[in-house]
């Protein structure tokens, strides 16, 4: 719901004759929600009742995995570690190692570790 929607049901359950409660029900808004809506706008008039990202501070960009995806095609020998001081070396994109390791992990670029095994003797 954009910023116009919701200022508009703030007016609409303002001047409604019915209790708050009641309207908002007739609208199918939970109660909560409204009063969020209306402690926000207290907060800041400026600001009024917009939505605020619920993006996590620290989420990769899109444009950032992409990146990672691309050099790791591009360079399908490169360890995560390598891959991410490349990534900050020539693009400065700084992405931790274990995120590169995560976004590969997800896209099937990491192949498992080959273990060489050895022929068990007789004795130890």
């Amino acid at each position: 719901m954009c910023a116009s929607e919701k200022a508009g049901v703030l007016a609409v359950v303002a001047a409604s004759p019915l209790s708050k409660s009641q309207a908002l029900a007739e609208m199918g808004i939970p109660r909560r929600t409204y009063y969020n809506w209306i402690r926000r706008e207290k907060e800041s008039k400026t600001r009024g009742v917009k939505t605020e990202s619920r993006r996590p501070w620290n989420k990769v960009k899109t444009e950032e995995e992409k990146l990672v995806i691309d050099q790791a095609r591009a360079s399908p020998e490169l360890s995560p570690r390598q891959l991410a001081l490349r990534l900050v070396d020539k693009y400065g994109c700084w992405v931790s190692e274990s995120t590169v390791y995560r976004i590969l992990r997800r896209e099937g670029l990491v192949k498992r570790a080959e273990v060489k095994g050895f022929a068990a003797g007789k004795e130890y």
